[in-house]
């Protein structure tokens, strides 16, 4: 797998970053020749093909411009050649990201930061930025019709930032806390350990956020020399990707930014990066840490090295997917690790590394390294086969080839590819490179870079536990380990309290029973609607006062709405845990819902409504649990539709108000750093007095299995692959048979990631029939279902559909084996551990199940429930439920030929 140089600062960065190619094309030929005289700013363009115009303007400014007729999306991003290793004498300062934080959205010379919010709401799309070692960005997704200020927006950000006195100072408190609640997560710190020990001397080694002693002396002065330093049109590449027409988008950039002079300044020098002379160690113990996170990596190479292709194909056979050798080794056989594999970080500026990540239990670190070197050994020291080498190169080539359905993925790879190389197609070079990889190609660089001395080992270990002493004494240890504590109060609303010192946090989640549950017909999408404003001002704070707030310390608070609840939440420092008390009491029980916010809300879920089935994944289950509940409220959008949204009035967002948020339906959990007992009496004194009629107990009708045969269902849509839904019938979440189900999802799909039979079927060994197949149970209140999604072409289609009719009917003759129930089971409970791993997925997850009526500790009690499932009940619920199909077919208009080689993997689970 090949991971370039932009890297956000997100935990475990290597498993979420995915790579972009653009569209398949013929050769590369000279464009038509464009009328030089009407765009005279413009010095030369680039050579591009059919619907690409690429334009040099006369101060150094690229413009990439891809012209996408039939789509009603347009993304524009702007990538600046300022990223941590470009800061000189400020290195370690963090000045380029503390730079992301004023500019995107900030005061310029042509608007005020409130102005600029204003018109990104107006926008209704997608905006953010982000910063890495070389570069930072910025981007907005919308609507065509506002391409021009979304557009105007990025480029007076870039060039004309005032980076107002109480903006600067603003941001530079939150990065603080952020600086600070960072070095409290592992992946991040692993990330940074790693860097620094496998580089000594380029300045890649430092982390892009900085070090908060350095960035804490940094100055407005400071800021605003490097932004004239590095925030210069020749340091820019402008990517639009959208129904656009060309010559516009390079007049309007010509006029906004065109005649911005190119600036005067010396070429930023960067130091080489030695050869290690030999293995590097280093283990960080942090108390957050439950398991062991590693990374294991080999100096390789920079992205334009020769070496790069067969590097990131050994990457892929050594440690992508549940076959790879690394993950049959270490996980299946040996039983080491709960996570490993691997990849090829290969940044333009500086060799990169292959690294093998892994996340294990303390047990079993270091001596995982015999299984891990013998595996090394073995590839250093055979060919692999001709068969592992033909499904490593598709992955890899399937990872850039269907990157490139939307015009936020087609504007990304064009500026990355132009950023990094100089060639807006380096990702269609790149697959050729792939395609020509050989196994002596594969042994010659096994051998060549997994040598011991080019190793680099780091690791985030658990702290080991405090040792008492006579002076001091140790805290009790029952605190850390009992269960949270249940307290109901008078007005009926329950508080699950669980203290959990070891990091200064706290979390705050408040659910209700809601979401489309409570919709009637008519109402869909009130519900989200509803939820969603809770935030948007109260009686006290306005919907700025209630960000600033809390961004200010650091915190962030969420409202919106589910299949079955409503929430609230906030994540602070523990020192600001009563802050976030506070506006959450607020939030929740003095919400004013201000006509001007609800017109911008209901606009702004218009434009979603519009552009929800450009995802294939979410047209095809939207389709299907349209006609799979008939009567049960599950059947609505959760955005709604546009005739429902359109009709809403303040008062029916009153009334709906009312109906939903009530104590006696709702629970808070709050978990981290904080006294119980004081914690409580704030709570008694700011929720204590909310008070709500008790809502009557709605009848839903029962909808888990009305399906008594099998019936197809089809739609055309625009798209070019056919997408697939099988869908059966399902459980009841209070269902006890509910890990039953899990087990057989398990068998049938993997968890959370390709694998089972259907992946093995259809895309295993020289299978290759699909782009991604996975299946999933919907578990809800008197509804329910299981389904299987996957993509094929038109021609496969029949075929495909038939294996996964032939597989869902296997399960329900033959018991599955001993070895393969627990290997079901092992991975079910091991994928649940890892869900509930940080603070506040479990006080999530204890709130909602205790609104749902299975109880808070239901987590607890779930692992012990999946160990007693049998293969007879497998192989019985199997039956039950798969006798009954409902079909959803989404045909292409224009279909694509045949599938390529090249085939992807699942982003997401539905």
């Amino acid at each position: 797998m090949r991971l370039r140089s932009a890297l956000p600062l997100a935990i475990f960065f290597f498993f979420a970053v995915l790579l972009l190619g653009t569209l398949p094309c013929q050769a590369h030929r000279p464009p038509d020749p464009p009328d030089r005289t009407s765009h005279p700013l413009v010095e030369r363009f680039l050579d591009s093909k059919p619907g690409d115009t690429f334009a040099v303007f006369t101060n150094g400014l690229t413009l990439l411009v891809r012209s996408l007729p039939g789509t009603q999306v347009v993304s524009s991003r702007v990538y600046v050649r300022a990223g941590s290793i470009y800061e000189g004498a400020q290195m370690g300062a963090g000045l380029s990201h503390y730079l992301e934080h004023v500019v995107a959205g900030g005061t310029t010379r042509s608007f005020s930061e409130e102005q600029a919010r204003q018109r990104l709401e107006r926008l209704g799309g997608a905006s953010n930025a982000y910063t890495s070692h070389d570069r930072t960005v910025y981007y907005i997704t919308t609507t065509a019709s506002h391409w021009k200020e979304s557009l105007d927006l990025l480029l007076s950000y870039v060039s004309e930032c005032a980076l107002a006195p109480k903006e600067v100072a603003r941001e530079k408190a939150v990065i603080l806390q952020e600086i600070r609640m960072g070095q409290n997560e592992p992946g991040r710190e692993l990330w940074k350990l790693f860097m620094k020990t496998a580089y000594r001397v380029h300045p890649v080694r430092h982390p892009v956020i900085g070090y908060e002693d350095v960035f804490a002396r940094v100055n407005r002065k400071q800021l605003q020399a490097y932004y004239q330093a590095r925030y210069q049109p020749q340091n820019m590449v402008v990517a639009v990707a959208g129904p656009v027409d060309p010559d516009q988008v390079i007049a309007f950039v010509a006029d906004k930014i065109g005649q911005v002079p190119r600036a005067q300044a010396p070429p930023v020098v960067l130091p080489p990066e030695p050869r290690p002379l030999g293995r590097r160690w280093v283990e960080k113990p942090m108390p957050s840490a439950r398991m062991v996170h590693a990374m294991v990596g080999f100096r390789s190479v920079p992205l334009a090295h020769e070496d790069l292709y067969a590097l990131d194909v050994l990457s892929i056979l050594m440690g992508d997917g549940r076959t790879s050798r690394l993950y049959q080794r270490l996980k299946e056989k040996d039983n080491l690790v709960l996570s490993v594999g691997a990849f090829n970080w290969t940044p333009a500026y500086v060799p990169g590394q292959w690294v093998v990540s892994l996340t294990l239990p303390p047990d079993n670190w270091p001596r995982v390294f015999q299984s891990l070197d013998e595996e090394l050994e073995a590839v250093r020291s055979h060919k692999v086969s001709r068969k592992e080498l033909e499904k490593a190169k598709k992955k890899v080539i399937a990872d850039h080839v269907f990157a490139k359905e939307t015009a936020e993925e087609m504007a990304s790879s064009l500026a990355s590819s132009y950023f990094d190389t100089g060639d807006p197609y380096f990702d269609e070079d790149y697959v050729d490179g792939i395609r020509q990889v050989t196994r002596e190609d594969i042994l010659r660089v096994a051998r060549r870079y997994l040598t011991e001395e080019a190793m680099t080992v780091a690791a985030i270990v658990p702290a080991s536990p405090p040792q008492a002493s006579a002076a001091v004494a140790p805290p009790p240890p029952a605190r850390q380990a009992k269960g949270p504590s249940l307290i109901r109060l008078p007005n009926g609303l329950r508080v699950l309290l669980q203290e959990d010192h070891r990091l200064p946090t706290a979390t705050l989640q408040l659910y209700g029973l809601g979401g489309l549950l409570l919709e009637e017909p008519g109402q869909e999408g009130l519900a989200a609607l509803t939820a969603s404003l809770l935030t948007a001002g109260t009686k006290k704070r306005n919907k700025l006062e209630i960000a600033q707030a809390l961004e200010a310390v650091g915190g962030h608070i969420a409202s919106g709405s589910q299949n079955n609840t409503y929430f609230v939440t906030s994540q602070v420092l523990s020192s600001d845990v009563n802050l976030a008390l506070d506006i959450l009491a607020d939030v929740i029980t003095h919400p004013t819902f201000p006509r001007e916010e609800i017109r911008k809300k209901k606009h702004e879920t218009l434009q979603a409504i519009q552009r929800q089935d450009e995802d294939w994944q979410m047209e095809l289950v939207r389709l299907f649990k349209k006609a799979y509940f008939s009567k049960h409220p599950y059947g609505h959008d959760r955005l709604g539709t546009v005739d429902s949204v359109s009709a809403f009035t303040r008062q029916d967002v009153l009334a709906f108000y009312r109906k939903m948020v009530t104590p006696q339906t709702a629970v808070l959990a709050v978990y981290g750093d904080f006294d119980s007992e004081r914690l409580l009496k704030r709570i008694r004194k700011v929720l204590g007095s909310w008070t709500a009629p008790t809502p009557p107990a709605r009848k839903l009708p029962l909808e888990t299995h009305p399906l008594q045969t099998s019936r197809p269902l089809e739609k055309q849509t625009d798209k070019t692959s056919v997408g697939l839904f099988v869908g059966t019938n399902g459980l009841d979440l209070r269902d006890p048979r509910r890990p039953v189900l899990d087990v057989l999802d398990a068998v049938l799909s993997g968890i959370g990631y390709p694998g089972g039979r259907l992946h093995q079927a259809l895309r295993g060994g020289t299978n290759n029939l699909v782009y991604v197949v996975h299946g999933f149970p919907f578990y809800g209140l008197n509804g329910g279902f299981f389904g299987v999604i996957t993509q094929t072409t038109l021609d496969n289609a029949p075929r495909v559909e038939q294996i996964v009719l032939t597989n869902l009917e296997k399960v329900t003759r033959e018991e599955i084996s001993p070895e393969e129930l627990e290997r079901a089971k092992d991975m079910v409970i091991t994928m649940h551990a890892l869900d509930l791993e940080g603070l506040p997925s479990r006080a999530q997850s204890a709130a909602v199940n205790e609104v749902l009526g299975l109880g808070f500790d239901y987590d607890q009690r779930y692992p012990e429930r999946v160990r007693k499932v049998t293969a007879q009940e497998v192989r019985r619920l199997a039956k039950e439920l798969f006798s009954g199909r409902l079909i959803v077919r989404t045909i292409p208009r224009n279909p694509a030929g045949a599938l390529p080689l090249d085939t992807p993997r699942p982003k997401h689970r539905p």
